[in-house]
């Protein structure tokens, strides 16, 4: 230990000096303590000195310390290190490996700074094959003393390990090499090669990123070297897959116009649709998505995108994105607005804009009219002027969307029933299927119309769908067939196999349609576990039946829940399996498969089409496919055919 004062300033420092050069004490190596003034220390490897200063190296840099603030300094000499690494060579000649290998660690516990105790160790590890120990104490080696030139080493332990399949450990081989020979022609090779396999193999994305940073930096772009390139496109990548999204979509951009012939384009596009989708802007991944399809000719990554992009035509809202709750009874399309229906209330949601707004100034008002006791919905009908809900329990309620009045229709209004299974709104008349019969509403005179069975010739009451056309209101039962209405003659009259209708069809109705003369309606078969629809021509009473679903026990499916909506062009058949689309100018099915990682394995309550929109209503949320990503789909499965079938 050694106390300083102002009168013995040169004196000290001679006395240091003649530790240095007198006392085996290697220069720039010597551990030293230097104890300031103030109570501070400062730790590090003596430099120099002179009668104002002492010099140190400090957390890897050069600190210089004026004699006025120090109280006193600690030298600890490397003798005892050194005499263990001797006594270490010495056992090693009389053969003692295990013994000489006990000295070199007691060697390295007395100086941590003692680079050829590590450098020997290693070596001892390498001949006796423990390859993961040699290379972690010639990295210590060369952190302490990079003057060790172990850079071959590095890289020959590297491709060991890369033979062995042991990726990790060859990018920590080559990261060795990175750090502590930055002047080395191979470090710029030695950077790219762990980041690419800490991205592409290991699949370490946070310490990958943060080193292709590094390496990019200090290794800026050069014509001559595509791994550049490569790592551009691996940072957009690894931004995505660190949920970075904002930024990724930034620097894919940035590659896709800086790099117009690269190989990797298909994949930046893959990556920034990735990107676009986490961020809800799911028209833009679609773009994206279909411009790598087109771009590539990898088969493998053609499949896989196209999978994404099926994903990226869903949206799945559930209570987390404002709906009352995730069991979606029933649907209305209205310009920009959806109604959502659920067993707990109803949904006003804003679709202009990207993201939905979800609109309380109605629903509010709904829930304070049945404080207490949650609206079920079943049904829901929408024209320009009214909303209409059917509800389990409440009736049905008439809200103005102009004027806002709300008004509620229950049994003791007339209603036959509380229960309100299906309505609608065909001009100023509103008809609705209950529990116990059909009522008919007059907008024009106030009025209300009951059907039932008592009455009239009806299947059935219970009444859980119906359509309406200009000349006919057809109704369907949960277990005994259709019937239809004739308005100018005022009958009813059932529609079963006398009239045509396939022997498959069976009794529980679940949903209509209509687009022109056309009628279209699904069913359930209980009797045979089997569903599907009929089409129905509505001026000959012909049909054609088909079957769409079969049940299977063993697999849970369960071919009851079947809706159907209908366009001039195409047919819909939402079911718990999936959904099935239908060209009809081709007849062509298509089976779009819900994305289980968001939904589940949900039942199907409903489906509505919007404008370029499908909304279907299930058990575990509101689904929403873009169905211009699925027209895009089938017009690339025309043209790509003979490659489908070489690549199955």
């Amino acid at each position: 230990m050694i106390s300083l004062s102002k009168t013995l300033k040169n004196v000290v420092v001679l006395t240091v000096l003649f530790a240095f050069f007198f006392g085996n004490i290697s220069y720039g190596e010597t551990p030293v303590s230097i104890y300031l003034r103030n109570g501070d220390r400062i730790t590090g490897r003596w430099l120099n000195a002179d009668n104002r200063t002492i010099e140190i190296e400090f957390n890897g840099q050069k600190m210089s310390v004026s004699l006025d603030e120090i109280s006193h300094i600690s030298i600890t000499s490397n003798a005892v290190s050194e005499k263990y690494l001797q006594n270490a060579e010495d056992l090693l000649k009389l053969g003692l490996r295990e013994q000489a290998r006990k000295l070199f660690e007691l060697s390295i516990q007395e100086s941590p700074q003692n680079a050829k105790a590590y450098f020997r160790l290693a070596e001892l590890f390498q001949e006796d094959g423990e390859t993961d120990n040699a290379i972690k104490y010639f990295g210590l080696a060369a952190a302490v003393d990079p003057s060790y030139d172990l850079s071959e080493q590095f890289v020959l332990s590297a491709t060991t390990y890369l033979s062995k399949g042991e990726f990790e450990k060859a990018a920590e081989s080559y990261i060795l090499l990175f750090e502590n020979y930055p002047e080395h022609e191979r470090c710029a090779y030695a950077g790219y090669k762990a980041a690419f396999l800490l991205a592409e193999n290991v699949e370490a994305f946070d310490q990958a990123l943060e080193l292709l940073m590094q390496v990019t930096e200090k290794f800026p772009e050069n014509p001559e070297n595509e791994d550049y390139e490569k790592a551009q496109y691996l940072i957009g990548k690894l931004q995505v897959e660190t949920n970075q999204a904002e930024l990724a979509i930034s620097t894919l951009t940035n590659f896709i116009l800086t790099y117009t012939m690269s190989q990797w384009l298909p994949y930046a596009y893959t990556m920034r649709g990735r990107a676009f989708l986490e961020l809800h802007q799911n028209s833009e991944a679609i773009t994206d998505f279909t411009t790598a399809i087109e771009m590539t000719q990898d088969l493998r990554l053609q499949r896989e995108v196209r999978q994404m992009r099926d994903n990226s035509a869903w949206m799945i809202y559930r209570v987390s994105d404002g709906l009352p709750s995730n069991k979606v009874k029933a649907i209305a399309a209205d310009g920009t607005t959806v109604w959502v229906g659920t067993a707990k209330g109803l949904a006003e949601a804003d679709t202009s804009s990207v993201f939905w707004e979800i609109k309380t100034e109605f629903t509010t008002q709904l829930e304070e009219m049945f404080e207490g006791s949650p609206l079920n919905i079943q049904s829901l009908a929408v024209d320009e002027e009214e909303l209409w809900i059917g509800t389990m329990n409440h009736g049905v309620i008439r809200y103005n969307k102009t004027t806002g009045s709300i008004e509620n229709y229950t049994q003791d209004h007339g209603l036959p029933h509380n229960l309100v299974y299906d309505i609608k709104i065909f001009g100023n008349e509103v008809w609705m299927g209950t529990f116990s019969g059909v009522a008919q509403y007059s907008r024009a005179a106030d009025g209300w119309r009951i059907f039932n069975r008592e009455t009239d010739e009806l299947p059935a009451d219970d009444i859980v769908a119906l359509e309406v056309t200009p000349r006919t209101v057809w109704i369907g039962t949960s277990k005994s067939g259709v019937a239809f209405y004739d308005r100018e003659f005022n009958y009813w009259r059932s529609y079963g196999e006398f009239e045509g209708l396939d022997s498959i069809v069976g009794n529980s109705i679940v949903s209509f349609d209509l687009v022109g003369n056309r009628l279209f309606f699904t069913w359930y078969n209980q009797p045979r576990e089997i569903s599907g629809y009929t089409e129905c021509d509505l001026d000959s009473l012909g049909s054609h039946s088909e079957e769409v679903v079969r049940g299977d026990l063993d697999n849970l499916v369960r071919p009851e829940n079947i809706h159907i909506a209908v366009t001039e062009d195409e047919v819909w058949l939402a079911t718990n399996d999936g959904v099935y689309k239908n060209t009809r100018n081709t007849g062509d099915w298509d089976l779009i498969a819900y994305p289980e990682d968001r939904i589940g394995d949900p039942t199907v309550n409903s489906i509505e089409i919007g404008d370029s929109v499908a909304w279907i209503g299930t058990s575990n949320g509101l689904a929403r496919i873009n169905t211009s990503a699925l027209n895009l789909r089938e017009e690339e499965l025309k043209l790509k055919p003979e490659e489908e079938e070489s690549y199955e």
